[in-house]
């Protein structure tokens, strides 16, 4: 809806992944969290662990 009402609000949303700092930051996490899940859980609870990295890549993401 946002994107709607203000074009290029949801490039703006997702430009934390377009840095070094910020693709690095996701697959380190995503990696760790991947693994970690996979082992206790199992493959199900993947989809959460990718989720978990992307929010706390753009939670630690510097803003502009």
């Amino acid at each position: 809806m946002t994107e709607t009402k203000r074009p290029g609000s949801a490039r703006q949303a997702w430009s934390f992944l377009t840095t070094r700092r910020g693709l690095t930051t996701f697959f380190v996490t995503a990696c760790a969290l991947a693994a970690t899940t996979y082992a206790t859980a199992g493959p199900q609870y993947l989809p959460w662990a990718l989720l978990a990295a992307l929010l706390i890549t753009h939670v630690t993401s510097e803003k502009n």
